[in-house]
């Protein structure tokens, strides 16, 4: 039987206690129906792993002890999907299917073709909703880290802020010269990743100008042309793949 995961994000040590409140608590006592004796683990969102024992389970708190650890094996490679924001709830899609995928974080701007227009305070919720998501998708498929999730970003403040040293892939409808299989032979030796991802509509001329004046290279995904969520996730599993992601554990 598979023990249940839930994220816990505070401190945790060998040894130590923690408690369980709200939605953790219904899960545990309401749906799974704990008792004291039953096991689960815990993950922290920083890449630990820990298995804990119900010690009791009151109306306002579940008390569980910390009684062994275990640190996720590093990833082949880091990549950061700049995703531009696109219409209705794809985005949560988007962020879901990526952190199955292993990303290592989603940093969402706005462009010149995003549909939204939203308010700080939109935007901010937004983002929490986002973070909240990832969280799930990384209990869900037994990650112990979480992808960071940055507070939206213009197109401008976007490009100043990616990290100088990845390998920076801009793909676009508008590219008939380099695929990505030739996009990646130019960086053989590369384990960091930036890969920019368009909305519904492609990026202005000016954007891709700008993105090129950076630093990133321009990639084709072929003739057909791919909705933004699934391009995104498509773009992914091909690095992931390249990169070793899916290779058979050692069983040990």
């Amino acid at each position: 039987m598979t023990l249940p995961r839930l994220y816990y994000p505070g401190p945790l040590t060998v040894g130590g206690r923690c408690r369980l409140v709200e939605a953790d608590l219904h899960y545990i006592r309401s749906v799974l129906r704990m008792k004291p004796g039953s096991r689960l683990f815990l993950f922290d969102g920083l890449g630990q792993e820990f298995s804990a024992v119900v010690e009791n389970i009151s109306a306002d708190q579940a008390l569980v002890e910390i009684v062994d650890k275990s640190a996720a094996p590093a990833r082949p490679a880091r990549i950061s999907l700049i995703q531009a924001l696109p219409k209705a709830q794809k985005m949560d899609f988007i962020v879901q299917k990526a952190t199955e995928l292993g990303i290592d974080e989603i940093r969402p701007f706005s462009s010149e073709r995003s549909i939204p227009a939203l308010t700080a305070e939109k935007a901010h919720q937004k983002t929490d909703r986002w973070r909240k998501i990832a969280r799930e998708a990384a209990k869900q498929c037994r990650r112990s880290d979480v992808p960071t999730i940055t507070e939206i970003q213009d197109f401008p403040e976007m490009l100043k802020t990616v990290e100088p040293e990845s390998a920076k892939m801009i793909f676009w409808e508008g590219e008939s010269r380099l695929g990505l299989k030739e996009a990646l032979q130019r960086f053989p030796q590369a384990r960091v990743f930036s890969i920019l991802v368009g909305p519904e509509g492609g990026l202005a001329a000016e954007e891709v100008e700008a993105a090129i004046a950076s630093g990133f290279v321009s990639v084709s995904l072929g003739k057909q042309i791919l909705k933004v969520e699934t391009a995104a996730i498509a773009i992914l599993a091909i690095l992931q793949y390249e990169a070793g992601l899916f290779e058979a554990s050692s069983g040990k």
